[in-house]
């Protein structure tokens, strides 16, 4: 039977991808035989295997891992999903499909890395929380949350919470997107928090703008525009957005004060502010900054006489179609994720987690799971629990 450990967060796009990536890496290059799951998937794309969360079909490719995608990820939330479970009166058997594929997962394996969706109570609604599943894989959990001190200690509360309430021994913490210049104040507060509640902290990871921004070819893929000009850079990634509607003069102001490579989002009818875009690159204050995209928006395509000047720019021409505000937030929506191609994302996962975890501090917990296949003998399980907690809650009172 293998090892298994199970990542959870406080919240969506914490980092659970990145650290399971890294965690995987490891133990592979370790010489360790290593499974992957991800019981429950939200975001899913079609692929040869049908359609699987893209984590998965990430983790699979990279790694090469020989595991069948359907038993990697059983569960896939599409579309409809929820709402057909809730009307049905004999629900389906969605804990024999997990163990099922974990069975399969785990066989000849030394470690089974398991990522969670979202936070703790995700899935619920189908009977299959994080900490549902944690408890059925019989898994200790590591649990992430984003940088910062109070809000993310009163989202590490109430997540522990409610996966002690499930019986779950979450055995430590990861902090993940941490400012660098806050890190050693952040370090100390959680610390503290760790100590009064016994827990482990395993790692403090400094944001990485290479893997918190997202890549033109992300922003493509994810919008859909309409290409007009492209420079060949998809994997160039963007260290800031500006949306520039006012006039010239301020709209220069507030270009200069950036730095690194940049993306303009102008609604096409703002014609003044794109027929001096050519000009700006000879200005002494742009002379850290590039504008290396400009995201039109509006209801009609870009001026054909403004796309002509462009042409001859090094930048990416791109249109979305819709108002500025709508543009803005499928922008700003966008969910950062690592490509199978994207070598140097890759190569700073691998960096980031080693140089700020203690991995081996982490693998010493793992423990063979003790997994009860039977409906009975998981009832038994969660009597014990009860029984544990009751009798606890006695003793405080007497």
């Amino acid at each position: 039977m293998a090892k298994n450990i199970f990542i959870a967060a406080t919240d969506k796009d914490v980092g659970k991808s990145t650290v399971s990536f890294a965690l995987i890496n490891q133990l592979l290059e370790s010489d360790y035989n290593v499974g992957f799951m991800k019981p429950i998937g939200q975001r899913w794309r079609k692929s040869k295997w049908g359609k699987i969360e893209e984590d998965v079909i990430l983790i699979k490719e990279i790694f090469k891992l020989k595991d069948d995608p359907n038993y990697m990820n059983p569960i896939v939330v599409n579309r409809g999903f929820t709402t057909n479970y809730l009307n049905k009166t004999i629900k389906p058997n969605l804990s024999k499909k997990i163990l099922n594929s974990y069975q399969y997962i785990q066989k000849n394996k030394d470690f089974v890395i398991i990522e969670g969706t979202g936070h703790a109570g995700v899935g619920s609604v189908i009977d299959h929380s994080n900490a549902d599943v944690a408890s059925l894989l019989d898994s200790k959990v590591v649990l992430m949350a984003k940088g910062g001190i109070g809000s993310t200690i009163d989202k590490l509360e109430l997540n522990r919470l409610f996966f002690e309430r499930k019986g779950i021994d979450v055995i430590g913490i990861i902090i993940n997107k941490v400012l660098r210049n806050k890190m050693d104040k952040v370090e100390k507060s959680i610390k503290k928090y760790c100590k009064k509640n016994r827990l482990r902290l395993f790692g403090i990871i400094p944001y990485s703008p290479i893997l918190g921004n997202p890549t033109l070819g992300t922003i493509i893929e994810e919008l859909n525009p309409v290409i007009y000009q492209e420079t060949d850079e998809r994997n160039l990634v963007l260290n800031d957005y500006l949306v520039v509607a006012s006039h010239l003069k301020e709209a220069i102001n507030i270009i200069e004060k950036r730095s690194g490579n940049l993306l303009l989002v102008i609604p096409s009818e703002r014609l003044e502010i794109s027929y001096a875009i050519p000009s700006f690159s000879r200005l002494k204050s742009f002379k850290n900054t590039r504008i290396f995209t400009i995201l039109f928006s509006g209801l009609r395509e870009p001026d054909e006489n403004i796309l002509s000047i462009l042409k001859n720019q090094n930048i990416n021409v791109l249109w979305k179609k819709g108002d500025t505000f709508t543009v803005i937030s499928a922008l700003s929506g966008i969910s950062i994720k690592t490509r199978p191609f994207e070598n140097f994302k890759i190569d700073e996962i691998n960096k980031i987690v080693k140089n700020n975890v203690n991995t081996k501090k982490l693998f010493k917990f793992a423990r063979k799971a003790n997994i009860i296949y039977s409906k009975i003998g998981r009832l038994k399980k969660i009597c014990c629990i009860l029984f544990n907690k009751i009798k606890k809650f006695v003793k405080k009172i007497f």
